[in-house]
């Protein structure tokens, strides 16, 4: 009876051979495609085929809502366009220069706009966090009525922006008088904290604080309660309570959270809109409030320059990707990842 080469037995040296190959993780040579090899790839571009179909509806969205519009974008800041938005002549990037100050003119309006921007965001995102962790450790108290302070607490999450926006206007207005005893505190030369240049962005700013607690609270307190009990029992055996227990563990623990809200807070500042519109119309008194926001919506809405407001848009585009990579490379390293 004769034996095929593929069933021969192996001697010794050979058993011991693919034995040390296999013990120095080296690849051993194969015969050929195994016979259920075509099949399976058959059923990976099948199963393949049928993902495509079932996210074909979000991916049209998201091409014709999304990434069409981004291009086109792009595409019109490199050109001068007409008054109904068709291209005229190609621009170059001297959009780019004229809104960066880099044409030589020295016109910085928009350069002006990006920094009350910054300033804005720097008023908001800080405090805002800060004011949502307090509110948040304080919803952890065992009481029986915390669940009343915790609806209060995230009650302005119902709240749209411009009908916040409304309600503050109302609460600025003088004929409140409701911010009267700030005005009289800080010797404030002027009768609405709105139409005064000093204070209408910081005005503005405690707006936007208030109408993202909601949201910046529920965050908080969802990250809270996911730290281990274990950890706070723990250190109180060991002596470390209240301040020392919320300092060493709270914060470090926390980190993914608050890297999520600071990310977001400062997306949604730089985005910053309708508040602007409905409390001071715009730009404000002396133009105090001329966030870049608002000024590519007069470019675009009041100027019809489409190609200008265009390359504004990619500035922010730019500007916003540079913040978020530049938060997540200097935060991430401070982050704690259970």
């Amino acid at each position: 009876m004769s034996v095929s080469p593929d069933t021969k037995p192996k001697t010794v040296p050979e058993v011991l051979a693919v034995a040390s190959l296999e013990a120095e993780g080296q690849p051993l040579q194969s015969a050929g495609p195994s016979p259920g090899a075509k099949p399976r790839l058959k059923k990976r571009w099948r199963n393949f085929g049928l993902a495509l179909l079932y996210m074909s509806p979000a991916i049209a969205v998201l091409l014709a809502f999304s990434y069409f519009p981004f291009v086109r974008g792009i595409w019109l800041s490199l050109f001068v366009t007409n008054s109904t938005g068709e291209t005229s002549y190609f621009n170059d990037i001297k959009y780019y220069t004229r809104i960066l100050n880099l044409d030589g003119f020295g016109r910085d309006e928009y350069l002006k706009s990006i920094w009350t921007t910054v300033l804005f965001t720097i008023m908001v995102v800080p405090l805002g966090i800060m004011v949502a962790i307090a509110l948040a450790v304080l919803a952890t108290a065992k009481v029986k009525i915390i669940g009343v302070f915790r609806t209060i607490f995230t009650s302005s999450i119902a709240i749209s922006v411009s009908s916040a926006s409304v309600i503050w206007a109302l609460i600025y207005s003088p004929a409140t008088r409701a911010t009267q005893w700030i005005i009289d505190l800080f010797n404030l030369k002027t009768t609405n904290l709105l139409t005064d240049a000093g204070t209408a962005l910081l005005a503005v700013a405690f707006t936007t604080i208030w109408t993202a607690l909601g949201f910046n609270f529920i965050i908080t307190l969802s990250g809270i309660q996911a730290i281990p009990q274990d950890l706070y029992e723990s250190s109180s055996l060991d002596g470390a309570t209240g301040w020392k227990a919320f300092r060493y563990i709270t914060p470090p623990l926390l980190t993914p959270t608050l890297i999520f809200l600071f990310i977001i807070s400062t997306i949604q500042s730089f985005q910053a809109f309708t508040q602007f519109n409905v409390l001071v119309n715009g730009e404000g008194p002396n133009g105090a409030t001329n966030v870049f926001v608002v000024a590519a919506f007069k470019a675009f809405w009041l100027d019809n320059r489409y190609g200008f407001a265009s390359a504004m848009s990619v500035i922010l585009f730019a500007i916003l990707l540079f913040l978020t990579i530049a938060q997540f490379r200097l935060l991430d390293r401070k982050v704690h990842y259970q």
